[in-house]
């Protein structure tokens, strides 16, 4: 199945010298998953809201200094799940579509999802969804918020009660949309970098001076969250059909739902990378099905170098089968002597458990060996809790449904 079904022409493009704050306006009135910037060359970059959300700009700033401009190159008759497999390892959810040398179009992780959901039920919510879940508390400060998505690298985050139960959701989306509002309606300075100033003639002029601006930062740092999540929270079951599951997402314009065990509560998240992700998998019979995700960190090893790692693991579980693993980087700010900080994260789906393991090391090798070593104790540690005890012990017939079904694209 090729991409051509999952082109859309709905998409935002802006020019190069675009200022952040008409960048900010149009992801507070739009739900774009990203923002296309283009020149006389064409499309020569993307703007997304994690890049704005993830440090302060300037709102004169130009959007050329904040784009990325390392986009996958995507043609109407690539396949779509390879098209998948560059959005997930990019971290793109948006991605420009040509046709030969002509620009066609954009695909994105929801047309995407809407293409191939009829085919996405051959498999369980329970085979795709994240249990390593992050949360945080009502009373959660909109700053830990930030923090939050920006040291773990994601763009939401559920607002878990002290009883356990989700009552609000947070995403990247809100946090735009809360400052830009919470800054006008306080006509202060340029609080964030997310003000706006106003000009008389010649002379252009901010509300307030620095001691307004910092006043009004304090203030939208020291939020709860309650006052910013977004409620009630949909949720699924690990036992709903993924298609199912997408069909409720794209209904209700949600780009996840919280996982919920009948009797124990929360367990995970699916998102609709989550639902990429699953295309990704192929049926390669030799060696670890190994997906790296930010690809463009890993400079001192190897794809296959990171397999023997997880092989390592795998063997000393002699009764445990990999089906597919995961390594997630993310690049901090932080520098030590020209290496930056990395975290790796490793996800392991077997036939026993899905298995996980963070670490976090000035270079990818280290930060990658690290997420190793705690990988290999949880494996260690949880020997006991089989998928047999859990949820059945994955018959020969539903690996090869897990790994075969995408024949059905």
């Amino acid at each position: 199945m090729d991409i051509a079904e999952a082109v859309t022409t709905e998409y935002r493009e802006f020019d190069a010298e675009t200022p952040v704050s008409k960048l900010l306006g149009a992801f507070q009135t739009h739900r774009d998953p990203g923002l296309l910037i283009g020149s006389d060359d064409g499309i020569v970059g993307v703007v997304t809201r994690n890049v704005l959300i993830n440090s302060q700009h300037d709102p004169d700033q130009k959007a050329r200094s904040v784009m990325r401009d390392d986009v996958p190159h995507v043609d109407r008759s690539d396949d779509i799940r390879e098209v998948a497999r560059r959005m997930v390892e990019s971290e793109f959810t948006i991605l420009p579509v040509y046709d030969g040398d002509d620009f066609a179009g954009v695909v994105t992780n929801e047309s995407v999802a809407a293409a191939t959901e009829q085919f996405l039920d051959a498999v369980d919510v329970s085979d795709v969804y994240s249990r390593d879940l992050r949360s945080v508390g009502p009373e959660t400060t909109l700053g830990e918020v930030i923090h939050e998505l920006r040291t773990n690298a994601i763009s939401r985050v559920p607002v878990i009660d002290d009883d356990g139960d989700a009552v609000g959701m947070i995403s990247t989306f809100d946090l735009l949309e809360f400052t830009i509002r919470e800054t006008k309606q306080e006509q202060g300075g340029h609080a964030s970098g997310f003000g706006e100033g106003s000009a008389s003639g010649d002379t252009s002029q901010t509300h307030g001076g620095f001691g307004e601006r910092a006043g009004v930062e304090s203030r939208l740092l020291d939020l709860p969250a309650r006052d910013v999540m977004n409620s009630p929270v949909a949720t699924t079951g690990p036992t709903t059909g993924l298609g199912e599951a997408v069909h409720e997402m794209l209904d209700d314009d949600y780009s996840s739902l919280l996982v919920e065990i009948p009797a124990e509560g929360v367990d995970g998240i699916v998102t609709l990378t989550d639902v990429l992700r699953s295309l990704t998998w192929t049926p390669d019979e030799e060696g670890t099905r190994l997906q790296v995700f930010g690809a463009r960190y890993l400079t001192s090893m190897t794809r296959e170098e990171v397999a023997d790692l997880i092989d390592g693991v795998e063997s000393k579980y002699d009764e445990m089968d990999v089906i597919e693993a995961y390594v997630i980087l993310h690049k901090h700010k932080e520098r030590q002597r020209g290496s930056p900080l990395i975290q790796a994260t490793i996800r392991l789906f077997t036939d026993r458990g899905r298995f996980a393991g963070t670490g976090e090391e000035y270079g990818d090798a280290p930060a990658i060996r690290a997420a190793r070593d705690n990988l290999e104790r949880t494996v260690l540690d949880d020997k006991g809790q089989t998928m047999q005890e859990r949820r059945g012990k994955r018959s020969p017939e539903d690996a090869e449904r897990l790994l075969g079904w995408w024949l059905e694209t």
